[in-house]
């Protein structure tokens, strides 16, 4: 369990005016020290942005975070997710009191729920409110631990109350597979079953075009392009006009392209015939 984590907000430094309506409040009774009560403090906020984020430095220090939208948090060692906010405080006066101070900073906690972790499904610090900046309610994946798909909850609170809340879906990323070296040598357990399937068909089946499916829809979608290649070249030798005509594109060198070409106009391809320099 974090109960002890570096603050993101306290960390930052923006200077940024606040913006937009509320989206929910506290109260407080404190003073600008927080030494002897003087009125009744609540905040409301709004969330900004949301997500998946990258740290931002300048000169060498944090100044913020870049979110980048999508569906799922990927958990990765290093990897940071929360929301940004910003923070609208309201005073009230308490008997006896007639003035106050405009306060800069209230304490607050960062509460975060998430699936069970060493034990534990919730993890929770101590932090700042800032007014008149961007405040921000981060997670950053420590260890392996940590790693969990499923719904995360950060919620911000303010003397006990929720005044700050964003559900989160977690995913761990699949393992890759490793990078293809030899033609029909592939980890064909870390693909969807379709593609284990267009594997099976192509190596032990010899089919062409299941060779073809499996370079293009498996290998290329992962970005394994040497890998790719000789698939498309198995496919090819097993009579696949596409798998031929893909591996010429793909050919490091003239010779194999007009080889692969040739191959192709064998198999009746008539642009492939013209691409190879070959009567009709």
């Amino acid at each position: 369990m974090k109960n002890i984590k570096i603050s993101a907000i306290t960390m930052l430094t923006l200077a940024m005016m606040l913006g937009g309506c509320a989206a929910s409040s506290s109260t407080i009774t404190a003073d600008n020290e927080h030494s002897a009560p003087t009125a009744n403090v609540s905040a409301t906020t709004k969330i900004k942005q949301s997500g998946a984020a990258t740290p931002t430095y300048k000169n060498k220090l944090l100044v913020g975070y870049n979110f980048q939208k999508g569906f799922a948090v990927p958990a990765k060692i290093g990897n940071f997710f929360g929301f940004s906010f910003s923070a609208t405080q309201h005073l009230a006066m308490t008997n006896g009191v007639t003035t106050s101070e405009v306060y800069k900073t209230l304490p607050i906690v960062i509460e975060v729920n998430h699936p069970e972790i060493n034990g534990s499904i919730s993890s929770h610090w101590n932090d700042t409110l800032y007014f008149g900046r961007d405040n921000y309610a981060m997670w950053q994946f420590e260890s392996d631990a940590e790693l969990v798909t499923g719904k995360w909850t950060i919620a911000v609170k303010l003397n006990g109350e929720t005044i700050a809340e964003k559900n989160f879906f977690v995913q761990v990323p699949p393992k890759m597979p490793a990078k293809i070296t030899q033609v029909c040598h592939a980890q064909i357990e870390l693909f969807p079953k379709q593609i284990q399937q267009a594997h099976s068909q192509c190596c032990d089946g010899g089919d062409g075009t299941a060779c073809y499916t499996f370079a293009w829809r498996g290998l290329e979608h992962i970005k394994d392009t040497e890998g790719a290649q000789l698939y498309y070249a198995k496919g090819c030798e097993l009579g696949d006009i596409s798998s031929c005509r893909t591996a010429a594109k793909m050919a490091t060198n003239e010779q194999q392209k007009l080889e692969f070409f040739n191959k192709a106009c064998d198999l009746k391809d008539i642009e492939s015939c013209i691409d190879a320099g070959r009567d009709l």
